[in-house]
């Protein structure tokens, strides 16, 4: 039997895994009519039928089940290939999934400096607050947050995270700031979902009696924490080192001399079939490069935060 057209098993493929005609045509960015045709052609050439049509939708035939799982384990091989082709034999292009914040505020300032060291390397950075999804194979590494336990990746941790309050120096000259006893008259800006008790664990370190903090902002991510920090509209925690370039530039300011550890760190995350490349290695390297040059509010050393 002759092997079909790649380009009719590729619409087969689509077709299986989707189980309609219509969002394979979506998927394939062609018409319904062009994948029904499509089918039929490959039915043709194979001597029987893929698809049963039944209730207006469409199942799979014993021999549709039997095909639609070794072209698909093909069809990933045949993906897997041309992407280690490049990585192999190409230029390196290395895709980075990066926090917004992350990236605004300390990978892309600096990025200059990698490319200079690196100019072999073609590095595209996407951002989102989204964990990245290897298993499409769109990216190759990803910074993350968390304990650095994530199934079926590699990972290494970039720096550890302290919590302390921040704000605009407007809005603490404005507020009398130089205690923490003065949180009790401040606005509160919440933080994401995943350090909601970052006020608490301050609170009780302080030891502030009849007092529990209510938010009077909550946003979805470290970036537009610290724009509304910036912006006057209260006083937020302030995740460092990361936030460090803020306060040297003179955007943010560590009102009270308080902080908390953090038990998450960034992590660099990777596939475990990847360990050995060269970009990700150096990628890596650079990422510790630029979190080791970044202070600590309050004159504190990481070593510190790491023994308390």
């Amino acid at each position: 039997m002759t092997l079909p057209p790649l380009h009719l098993l590729r619409t087969f493929d689509v077709a299986a895994r989707h189980l309609s005609f219509k969002k394979a045509a979506t998927e394939l960015h062609v018409t319904p009519s062009a994948v029904s045709h499509q089918i039929k052609q490959l039915e043709d050439l194979i001597g029987m039928p893929l698809f049963l049509r039944v209730n207006r939708g469409l199942r799979l035939t014993q021999a549709g089940l039997f095909y639609a799982e070794k072209v698909a384990g093909g069809m990933e091989q045949l993906h897997k290939a041309t992407q280690q082709l490049s990585q192999r034999f190409g230029r390196p292009v290395l895709r980075a999934s990066i926090l917004p914040f992350m990236a605004a505020e300390l990978v892309i300032p600096s990025l200059e400096s990698f490319q200079r060291q690196h100019p072999d390397i073609e590095l595209r950075i996407e951002t989102s607050v989204q964990n990245a999804d290897f298993d499409s194979g769109e990216v190759d590494v990803a910074i993350r947050f968390g304990l650095g336990d994530w199934p079926g990746l590699a990972s290494e941790k970039l720096s550890g995270i302290i919590g302390s309050p921040v704000c605009s120096p407007a809005y603490a000259r404005e507020h009398d700031l130089s205690g923490i006893e003065d949180i009790r008259r401040c606005k509160l800006i919440g933080l994401p979902a995943d350090a909601r008790d970052a006020w608490k664990l301050l609170v009780e370190k302080a030891a502030l009696e009849d007092f529990t903090p209510q938010h009077t902002l909550t946003v979805d991510s470290l970036l537009a924490a610290s724009r509304a920090a910036e912006q006057g509209l209260g006083v937020g925690i302030g995740v460092f080192p990361l936030m460090s370039p803020l306060v040297d530039s003179g955007r943010l300011v560590t009102p009270f001399n308080i902080w908390v550890p953090v038990p998450e760190g960034y992590y660099l995350v990777w596939r475990s079939e990847d360990r050995d490349r060269p970009d990700i290695h150096a990628f890596s390297e650079w990422m510790r490069e630029q979190f080791g040059s970044l202070p600590l509010p309050h004159g504190l050393k990481m070593s510190e935060i790491q023994l308390s």
